[in-house]
């Protein structure tokens, strides 16, 4: 059985984010506090920084791909955010290929 896009896109980013970042700096999986978020809302995306039981800076995707990008670069520095960017679509197309 194949794994869908949204399955992709998420083992690529969270065996980046395993590698890169603490565990206590995000969430692939829904609200977190004083973390960067990533939450799925019907057939959305969404971004945040969790603080103080607020949700700072949300932006909604329709598209996981956009939606991952945009949690690694509020992670890291510009400087980072394009070798992982970079790490991410290597991942996402290797894993199609498999």
């Amino acid at each position: 059985m194949t794994a869908s896009k949204e399955e992709i896109c998420i083992n690529a980013l969270q065996e980046i984010c395993m590698k890169k970042f603490r565990e206590d700096e995000y969430s692939l999986n829904g609200p977190k506090e004083n973390a960067v978020c990533l939450e799925k809302i019907s057939d959305e995306w969404s971004v945040y920084e969790k603080e103080k039981n607020s949700r700072n800076d949300s932006c909604l995707y329709d598209n996981i791909v956009e939606a991952c990008l945009d949690l690694l670069r509020r992670l890291c520095t510009t400087v980072d955010y394009k070798e992982l960017k970079n790490a991410f679509f290597d991942k996402i197309i290797i894993s199609k290929s498999a």
